[in-house]
């Protein structure tokens, strides 16, 4: 597991890398009730949980709260293309601030997390009918509640879909603003065949 303060993101271990479709977590045998358990108690004790799915050669690594709806009526957030630990240090850093009463909404600037400026983007509701949030959705079940991606910049400054934002990191962070069908063709759009 990795932690960050008091909550945990779901260890992945097969192709897909997360912890939903696998069977094994740093080699041990891995109980998918277990670890919806585990999501349960995160957000009993403390409001939500981190869920992670590490990436592979073929796709980037993300992760994604669930429980923030459940718990503080703040919307789902969801981080693509750095470190596992990282992202799950600044999602919990903006949970702290949703369950403090701050609002997050899309167009919103988060300076004082990391050395960058991270910006709060919506996701289209099409990109919620994927596997990508897979664990939110057993957690949920039929609802699907309001996510927003937190973005992070290039060295720049500039943000995927910016004219002039760094090839080199293209294709790190999907565009969930985007209707999936109007995204461009890549990894974020074969999630599902991948999954």
């Amino acid at each position: 597991m990795y932690p960050s303060r008091r909550r945990r993101a779901n260890l992945p271990g097969h192709h897909c890398q997360c912890a939903e479709c696998s069977a094994l977590a740093e080699g041990a045998a891995l109980d998918p009730e277990a670890c919806m358990q585990a999501i349960a108690d995160d957000i009993h004790t403390v409001g939500w949980s981190v869920s992670a799915v590490l990436g592979d050669e073929i796709a980037p690594p993300w992760a994604y709260t669930v429980g923030l709806w459940l718990s503080y009526s703040g919307p789902e957030l969801a981080m693509f293309g750095l470190p596992v630990e990282h992202m799950t240090i600044i999602l919990n850093s903006v949970g702290d601030r949703i369950a403090a009463g701050e609002p997050a909404e899309a167009g919103d600037r988060l300076d004082g997390i990391c050395p960058c400026s991270l910006t709060i983007r919506p996701v289209h509701p099409s990109w919620r009918a994927t596997s990508m949030f897979a664990v939110s959705d057993r957690y949920y079940g039929y609802v699907r509640p309001p996510c927003l991606q937190v973005v992070w910049p290039d060295r720049r400054g500039r943000y995927p879909g910016d004219l002039g934002f760094q090839a080199r990191y293209e294709g790190r962070q999907p565009m969930l603003w985007l209707p999936r069908e109007d995204h461009p063709p890549g990894v974020w759009t074969r999630i599902d065949q991948l999954c």
